[in-house]
């Protein structure tokens, strides 16, 4: 899928976006930058709160939604948490996401390239009345769970924002992480195929992040930013691999990932031809 982004295509999703969060009746406001957005003044409230969050097409957006959870407990926080698919996050539509515990933040990346950072605050009423229903999810599998998964192509994507803004102290810890990543899924595999964590000796095993780098299409003039795009390259295509491994289901995610840095690098060659 082709991404062309511009900051104009961006606001338009960002208010599409917001249409479809003021879906759920319990939502009673959004807020972006100290900017207060409601389901009756999302286009024009909405345009203000983007133009106050953009700086680049590398941007996200911080957003916070009120929500009106029932007073008798029929659906907790932890509940309402547990449903982000609920606001369209899943496998079809994003390439990854993750909940950050200590802030209760969602952090979010699309297909389309659209960042968020989704915060809930709730509030309660007696009149509330709400049934978020439940998910269908894949079976989980205890030696990588999918929030592994989900976790690793978010971020993917940050340290690839990293690199293109210039922070390459930043990108190249995220990428490390990334790769490191890939090793300890090959240390659970190597765990179950010989029965046990204790190994004296190693089995002289291919690295598969390692297979691939050096095959990297995205370089620049510089060592750093091609020596740290070639580990996040090499590393998407080794943990589609290594995830299959696990989850027989799984769906490679590496093109989607490849689309948005094609979109981030044409992004880049235009503002640098300027």
């Amino acid at each position: 899928m082709a991404i062309g982004l511009s900051r104009e295509r961006m606001e338009e999703l960002f208010l599409q976006y917001l249409v479809e969060v003021f879906a759920h009746a319990e939502i009673s406001s959004a807020c972006v930058k100290d900017i207060v957005i409601t389901r009756e003044k999302v286009s024009e409230a909405g345009r203000k709160a983007f133009a106050a969050c953009f700086h680049d097409l590398y941007s996200d957006i911080d957003m916070s939604l009120r929500v009106c959870l029932p007073k008798n407990s029929s659906v907790t926080p932890e509940d309402y948490l547990k449903r982000i698919d609920r606001f369209g996050v899943n496998e079809d539509t994003a390439l990854g996401w993750m909940f950050v515990p200590v802030t209760q933040v969602y952090r979010i990346i699309f297909k389309n390239g659209m960042r968020y950072d989704l915060v809930f605050d709730f509030e309660y009423s007696d009149d509330a009345v709400l049934d978020i229903g439940e998910i269908d999810t894949l079976e989980e599998n205890p030696n990588w769970p999918m929030d592994n998964i989900n976790r690793f192509w978010f971020i993917q994507i940050q340290a690839l924002g990293k690199i293109y803004r210039n922070d390459y102290l930043i990108g190249a810890h995220l990428a490390n992480m990334n790769c490191n990543d890939t090793l300890v899924m090959q240390m659970i595999m190597r765990d179950l195929e010989h029965g046990t964590s204790h190994h004296r000796y190693g089995y002289s095993e291919e690295l598969e992040y390692v297979k691939a780098l050096g095959k990297c299409p995205y370089k620049s003039d510089g060592p750093t930013f091609t020596r740290i795009a070639d580990s996040i390259y090499a590393a998407a295509l080794a943990y589609d691999r290594l995830a299959k491994y696990f989850y027989p289901q799984y769906l490679d995610r590496s093109d989607s990932f490849f689309d948005i840095w094609e979109w981030y690098e044409s992004y880049e060659r235009a503002t640098t031809d300027q």
